[in-house]
């Protein structure tokens, strides 16, 4: 695995580029960039660094102007072949990936790439190209939750994570669409120059919280509503109820079907066994408390269903892999 180097000891800047493609998504490009950009400006602004933390460059497969999906030019200085150098290596993300997957030049270069950078990352879809170019296999990866089953056809051999906002597997990083790519960006500054500064940065730019990678893409109570069957019932009991004694047993019985049948159809319908399930609803739960300003763990840990203080530490460390203290001290940070 190769480890970034914290930016105090290097003797010129740790250089990211971005590969664009025509109908490439524009905030899975400029979103990212901007955060690599912001933290060399509040670098220089208060820590008084004297050169810069990071340069950025986008490059795609023909250097000029680039039409992104929205319509929007971006311009490319040169075309990948042409990339002088990179310590940093994303892969945007884009309706016009379809294109790019069909690109075995392009796919091959990726490959070479990822054997001579600090590290490599995607945004969205870009981790289909990612796959296609056989960079998965054995990897643990996260894309677009609109994307993960066509992902897990591409890249068979990886372990989808479908919820994260985004995941780090060795020096290879996957994100979900859009702005999860700039809290991946996030993790990378912090992983360069600590949390103190991510959250600095972070803050700048508005973003109301640096979140931990594993967050959940989307509100469970929007997925809920999308199903029309009794699980989408169910899962909306379930958000208002989570006090309770929540059970295979008594959730079956709520279905209205046997525990042994149940379990098996909400493997099949929600992708997780229910326990699990139950306790991603509670942590989700308690980090919302959290941020509202909750400061009593006990009476948060009671009010979503946990036995007790330490069963809600160990849920947390296991859905988001952070304690609550660890959760509130960053949101804490964020908004300071």
């Amino acid at each position: 695995m190769r480890r970034s180097t914290r930016k105090q000891t290097r003797q010129r800047p740790h250089r990211v580029v971005m590969l664009g493609y025509p109908r490439a998504q524009i905030l899975d490009i400029s979103g990212p960039l901007e955060v690599f950009a912001r933290t060399t400006r509040w670098l220089r602004d208060h820590r008084h660094l004297q050169r810069d933390a990071y340069e950025i460059e986008l490059i795609a497969p023909t250097a000029g102007r680039l039409e992104t999906s929205g319509g929007l030019g971006l311009f490319a200085e040169r075309r990948y072949t042409e990339m002088r150098r990179a310590d940093t290596l994303l892969i945007a993300g884009g309706i016009g990936y379809r294109e790019m997957m069909q690109d075995r030049k392009l796919l091959q270069w990726i490959q070479n790439q990822a054997t001579k950078v600090e590290r490599i990352g995607s945004i969205c879809t870009g981790a289909l190209l990612l796959a296609a170019a056989g960079l998965l296999d054995g990897k643990s990866a996260t894309t677009h939750w609109d994307y993960c089953d066509r992902l897990a056809q591409v890249a068979r051999n990886a372990r989808i994570e479908r919820d994260a906002i985004y995941v780090q597997c060795d020096n290879l990083y996957t994100s979900a669409g859009v702005t999860a790519g700039m809290d991946m960006a996030l993790g990378m500054v912090e992983a360069d120059w600590g949390k103190a500064i991510a959250l600095a940065v972070a803050q700048e730019l508005v973003m109301y919280l640096k979140r931990p990678g594993g967050q959940s893409q989307f509100s469970r109570h929007l997925t809920a509503q999308r199903r029309d069957d009794v699980f989408g019932n169910l899962e909306l009991w379930m958000l208002d109820h989570l006090d309770a004694e929540l059970t295979v047993e008594n959730l079956a019985r709520r279905a209205d079907m046997s525990p042994r049948h149940f379990a098996r159809l909400f493997v099949q319908r929600i992708g997780m066994p229910p326990a699990a399930y139950v306790r991603r609803l509670r942590v989700e739960q308690a980090r919302s408390r959290i941020e509202s300003g909750a400061t009593r763990a006990k009476q948060v840990a009671r009010e979503c269903g946990f036995a007790d203080e330490q069963s809600m530490r160990r849920a947390f460390r296991h859905v988001l892999g952070v304690t609550p203290t660890d959760y509130r001290s960053r949101f804490a940070g964020a908004r300071a």
